[in-house]
């Protein structure tokens, strides 16, 4: 749902004076390219009347049965092309792949992930870079099946816990998110982390506060709505947290390696028990990538990696 905050009469008046300049700037340029149809927009806010008073995902089948398999929808500042049609997204996804590349940029992506997010990073030789250090270090058949220990493991400690609960009601929900948190830890990091508890409280809060439609994100031009909102004060404090737990553990993990170092250490893959923090060290020391991989991208793909 839209986060609004208590602000006096004054500061709305104030903000709906400065929304008035920006949207009567964005009609004076005009439109440049055909669109889609959509529904009818309200001044200043678009659509968005139409999606945060009830749940989005049921607005948007709604809408499209209206308006069709694509159509646009003007939420805030940024306008949206909306494809619920199975053939047209391939055609989006596969034939025209490099033209819809480009995510938004969003707050919570900028701050908590260091502005290096592969998922929201532009298209470009980085996105390219990353991606296939995930595609062939990452997520190759080999890696994966070298957590499979792992992964029965701590599918085995779900099932005895709900053993031991001996027909008492339980939380389904929050013991298979912690069991998939505990599968993806392990995989980053090589062993339970001693910060699990912390982090994890972390990670959910992250959710939350990147989740729905934030004003910041909606109004991007309006740099300061970010400190009204108080989101991004909540976002960076929340940041320095989690970077203070990633940068101990990355510290555990050179100081492991320093010890173990080999003559294979500038091998582009790892041994199989290698976890995901040492893959990309390891690939930190090389010298032929194209670009330099720096601690905040390992940071940042490791979160994406949770």
């Amino acid at each position: 749902m839209l986060q609004v905050p208590q602000f006096p009469l004054f500061t709305w008046l104030s903000f709906l004076f400065i929304l008035v300049i920006c949207w009567k700037r964005s009609k004076a340029k005009g439109q440049i390219h055909k669109l889609p149809p959509g529904p009818w927009k309200l001044p200043l806010i678009g659509n968005l009347h139409q999606l945060v008073f009830s749940l989005p995902h049921r607005s948007l089948r709604d809408l499209a049965n209206k308006h069709g398999p694509i159509m646009q929808l003007q939420l805030g500042e940024v306008l949206a092309i909306i494809i619920s049609s199975p053939k047209v997204a391939e055609e989006v996804l596969k034939t025209h792949d490099a033209a819809f590349a480009n995510r938004p940029s969003v707050l919570a992506s900028e701050i908590v992930c260091y502005d290096s997010s592969i998922v929201f990073a532009p298209y470009g030789d980085y996105w390219r870079q990353m991606r296939k250090i995930c595609v062939l270090e990452l997520l190759s058949s080999k890696r994966v099946q070298s957590f499979k220990t792992i992964r029965e493991e701590e599918v085995w400690n779900l099932i005895e816990s709900i053993s031991l609960s001996q027909g008492l009601p339980i939380n389904l929900s929050e013991k298979i998110f912690t069991t998939s948190y505990c599968i993806t830890s392990r995989a980053a990091f090589g062993k339970k982390c001693k910060y699990e508890q912390e982090f994890l409280s972390l990670i959910k809060k992250s959710f939350n506060l990147s989740g729905g439609f934030d004003v910041p994100d909606l109004f991007p031009s309006l740099k300061f709505l970010s400190f009204l909102t108080g989101m991004r004060p909540a976002l960076e404090k929340l940041h320095k947290k989690l970077d203070k737990i990633l940068d101990e553990i990355i510290n555990e993990h050179k100081m492991k390696r320093s010890t173990t170092i080999s003559a294979s250490k500038h091998e582009p893959t790892g041994g199989d028990h290698d976890d995901i923090v040492d893959v990309l060290l390891k690939l930190q020391e090389m010298s032929d990538l194209e670009f330099d991989i720096t601690s905040n991208q390992i940071k940042a793909v490791t979160q994406v990696c949770k």
